[in-house]
């Protein structure tokens, strides 16, 4: 689904607080300020890839703003900007950093921030819960406020799947290929993070590392056991239980937390390509939930709807 704000044919007074309103409705709250003393003009477009929505943004200078009383009325978001046109400064968490076309910067919603830039600039901005990358690469808040090079290497490659998405939603793709894309746009992304050195700046060694990439590779091909325990992931790996849950006590949750993320992931990906003929109970199943009821009320907190509406939505669609 296409969204699209322009402040063409706005009187000048009216410009900046219908813009304020685009903004909150395409990401969130945030106060703004005109920089270059021009009236504001502006256009947004975005595009919903299910978990992920992709924008497109172009407006003359302007600094956003995120309060502390903002970060406490939504659950946890993140963006990520690409500048085309000119830098941008960002400041979050004690971190600033300006970020010049051919870098990428990552800016969490839970956490106040300012944003700006001082002329006419054009950036596609990517949102997605921050769940998507912390469940790929743990606490995403490290990677805040830092600049990336999209020019060389994953950035790049991640950069040049980005433009040919925005050609995807301009050709109105279906609902479940857009949905597949925006899976993979996080999974590049996710990469390319892990390539910088940011990635290694955790309290764990690099042989935890090793230990706790080994195991989560274990659970997730055996996703769909039901019987999947702590106890039983610690026997197979050749670890005690308290060491497991020491490792994943590094990524700030538990396992059984990130084991639950991973089945709805796994779901939501499952529902997109699903046939008509599936049953939700047998998706709930095919990702090791045992009881429906369950798996139904976790998919509604993680995503905001039953997986019964999802499924008809996307089935609907294509």
């Amino acid at each position: 689904m296409r969204k699209h704000f322009s402040t063409q044919g706005t009187r000048p007074d009216d410009a900046i607080g219908q813009w304020r309103e685009a903004i909150a409705a395409t990401y969130f709250n945030l106060q703004l300020t005109s920089l270059d003393g021009q009236p504001l003009a502006g256009s947004l477009e975005a595009w919903d890839l299910a978990a992920v929505q992709l924008s497109r943004l172009e407006s003359t200078g302007l600094r956003y703003h995120r309060s502390a009383r903002d970060c406490r009325a939504q659950d946890s978001q993140a963006l990520l900007t690409v500048p085309r046109d000119a830098d941008v400064e960002f400041s979050q968490l004690g971190r600033t950093t300006r970020c010049s076309p051919g870098q990428y910067l990552l800016e969490m919603s839970d956490a106040p921030y300012d944003f700006g830039y001082g002329r006419t600039n054009s950036m596609w901005v990517l949102k997605f819960p921050s769940s998507a990358l912390k469940a790929r690469i743990g606490d995403p808040s490290k990677f805040s406020a830092r600049q990336y090079d999209c020019t060389t290497g994953t950035g790049r490659l991640f950069r040049d799947y980005l433009r040919l998405v925005v050609q995807h939603c301009e050709q109105q793709s279906s609902v479940n290929t857009l949905s597949l894309i925006g899976t993979h746009l996080i999974d590049l992304l996710a990469i390319s993070l892990q390539q910088h050195p940011d990635a290694l700046q955790s309290n764990a060694s690099p042989v935890r590392e090793a230990h706790l990439v080994r195991i989560k590779a274990f659970i997730l091909r055996n996703l769909a056991d039901s019987a999947l325990s702590p106890e039983g992931i610690a026997r197979a790996c050749s670890i005690s239980p308290r060491y497991l849950h020491s490792l994943f006590k590094d990524t700030g949750e538990s396992v059984s937390i990130w084991i639950k993320d991973q089945r709805l992931q796994a779901a939501y990906q499952a529902l997109n390509s699903a046939s008509s003929m599936t049953s939700i109970a047998q998706l709930a199943y095919g990702v090791g939930f045992s009881d429906q009821a369950h798996f139904s009320n976790a998919f509604r907190q993680k995503f905001g709807h039953p997986p019964s509406d999802m499924f008809s939505k996307f089935h609907s669609k294509t």
